[in-house]
């Protein structure tokens, strides 16, 4: 089974909205007050949403102590408590509806449970409704549907299909006996996001604080429809060749291991470009369309993948985008040989490792 999210255009009235602001307040400001209460260990081990007050249906409280028990699970990879401070409120699926342009759900209105209906867009659901969270974003009420979806029929190829993810190239591939393609230009994505950067900038000496925040949406949408092109370039590539399995790496705490401290212009360039790289949308975008064409993908570790020779296994460090190696000779571009090494690599458990000396 695959899990997609669906986006509603919501068109409440002005009281309506007032009412759903109210809520999504509520809401985090319960989810914070309980992650809080359960990382200083206040809560008993039977809690449950009758020992807390909150004006909100119970089903909904239900939905806070389950993102509550979730935010302290994060605050232990983070090492510190999240806050959440976008407003949001989560309704599960038995207790609401969407048919013909009109969602239906349980609001606390007048000091009872009462069903609201708010107007939206009529878009048809594919796959069975699950948790339906509401947001507004730029002055625009949003519903995000879950889905969750079937797997396809499991394709048939035997190809197996490395993937090394880049910046400098977005993305190369490597199939089995088929060869490399390249996906992507990087000196185009980097140049856009220096002159996004450099307009934030010149916004921020002239305090233009709404300003900036309407540049990094701007910015995040432009980098989603990219991801989007590629991602779709690489599954239809992937079908093409006759591929079963997709492998890719796993990048988490890239950054981490490779931010620089040391000061000057070169290496806050370098933080910024690394920090900004969206490698884990590429990856969600290649999954879950890879899945919808029933091609199963893994991720592998990616330590030295870049190093390996696929010749003879031996360690060397590319120069530049040049891969030679000093012991057989063999000699190719450094992403290639990346992709080639990933496409031979076992997949990973469920458990993800870091990036440690890819």
């Amino acid at each position: 089974m695959s899990t997609t999210t669906l986006q509603v255009r919501l068109y409440p009235t002005p009281e309506q909205g007032r009412l759903l602001m109210a809520y999504c307040l509520d809401y985090i400001s319960t989810v914070n007050v309980l992650a809080s209460a359960l990382d200083a260990d206040m809560l008993p081990e039977k809690f449950s949403t009758k020992d807390f007050q909150a004006h909100l249906p119970s089903a909904v409280k239900n939905q806070t102590l389950r993102d509550a028990h979730s935010v302290f699970k994060r605050s232990r990879e983070l090492e510190c408590l999240p806050v959440l401070k976008k407003p949001i409120c989560q309704w599960n699926n038995q207790n609401w509806r969407m048919e013909n342009g009109v969602l239906t759900l349980p609001v606390f209105k007048d000091g009872k449970i009462q069903q609201e209906r708010i107007r939206c867009a009529d878009v048809p659901m594919e796959g069975k409704p699950g948790i339906l969270r509401i947001k507004k974003k730029r002055g625009k009420w949003i519903a995000d549907i879950a889905l969750t979806q079937a797997d396809a029929t499991p394709t048939e190829g035997q190809a197996v299909m490395g993937i090394d993810l880049g910046i400098k190239v977005p993305a190369v591939v490597y199939v089995s006996s088929k060869g490399t393609r390249f996906f992507g230009n990087g000196r185009y994505q980097r140049a856009f996001r220096r002159r996004f950067y450099a307009r934030r900038k010149a916004l921020q000496k002239a305090k233009k604080t709404r300003a900036v925040k309407k540049s990094h949406g701007k910015e995040r949408r432009w980098m989603r429809d990219i991801n989007h092109k590629l991602s779709r370039a690489i599954v239809t590539h992937a079908q093409e060749q006759g591929v079963g399995t997709i492998k890719i790496e796993a990048l988490q705490g890239i950054r981490k291991g490779t931010t620089r401290t040391s000061r000057g212009a070169q290496a806050r360039k370098n933080n910024r470009m690394k920090n900004s790289w969206s490698f884990y949308q590429l990856t969600l975008f290649i999954t879950y369309k890879a899945q919808r064409l029933g091609i199963r993908v893994e991720q592998v570790d990616p330590a030295y993948t870049s190093q390996e020779c696929p010749a003879c296994g031996a360690r060397n460090k590319a120069q530049d985008r040049t891969y030679v190696c000093a012991d057989c000779g063999w000699q190719g571009h450094r992403d290639s040989v990346g992709a080639s090494n990933i496409s031979r690599r076992a997949g990973l458990p469920d458990k993800r490792v870091g990036a440690t000396g890819a």
